[in-house]
């Protein structure tokens, strides 16, 4: 199945949107708000993590992170700056919008101890330890899925190991122009989280001042303890 790509590639997409400038208003303030919602977890997988992960680590305290992504340069690109320890300029600003200092960032890139080249809406292919974690999460992966039923049966297939009490959030941008992207709705989002028996506990569209995305879908589940 061709998958639409995101807007730039791995090295041009990290110097963009994740180097000296925090963009206020694109929707990232909102998802780190969100983020701090989660309790201490000792195993967190972000799944379609490209090079961004310890920019969510921000507002997340995880023992151990293993950052999933389909292209190995961004998650080479990770693994390199979490070697080097230091913050750019955006990293800066939302550890200063969590109450976060730099000894904190740098416990967060420690956090860092594995990588898994896959594509992670071909749900099956991961191994279910990369699944049957504390937190789970996506940040633009699911909006790549081309259909309602696309996204269903990813959203469902991926959270299959959550275990009870575990947790799941992210965010997927609107583009302006979807062209083989799925229609992300309200009823779509709940559908799926009933699937995969997840209990919403926040769900909302941001706008956003980005012309190509003017709008992200926000959410937080849990699998309830059993």
């Amino acid at each position: 199945m061709n998958r639409p790509h995101t807007v730039l590639d791995a090295n041009a997409y990290w110097n963009t949107y994740y180097a000296d400038t925090f963009r206020f208003g694109q929707g990232t303030e909102h998802i780190l708000d969100l983020l701090l919602n989660v309790p201490p977890v000792r195993t967190w997988t972000d799944l379609g993590a490209g090079s961004e992960s310890l920019l969510w680590a921000t507002a997340l305290d995880a023992h151990h992170l293993t950052a999933v992504d389909v292209d190995p340069e961004r998650l080479a690109t990770l693994t390199e700056f979490a070697r080097t320890g230091q913050p750019r300029g955006v990293h800066q600003v939302a550890l200063a919008l969590c109450d976060r200092d730099l000894d904190t960032f740098s416990d967060r890139c420690r956090s860092l101890t594995s990588t898994l080249v896959a594509d992670c809406l071909t749900a099956d292919q991961l191994p279910p330890r990369v699944l049957g974690v504390d937190l789970l999460t996506q940040f633009g992966l699911l909006g790549l899925c081309q259909s309602p039923a696309h996204f269903a049966d990813v959203f469902t297939r991926l959270h299959t190991h959550l275990p009870g009490g575990g947790w799941a959030a992210g965010a997927n941008w609107v583009p302006a122009h979807p062209k083989s992207r799925v229609h992300l709705t309200r009823s779509l989002y709940q559908r799926a989280a009933r699937a995969a028996d997840l209990h919403l506990l926040h769900l909302e569209r941001v706008p956003s001042t980005d012309p190509q995305f003017p709008f992200v879908w926000t959410y937080l589940a849990r699998r309830m303890p059993r």
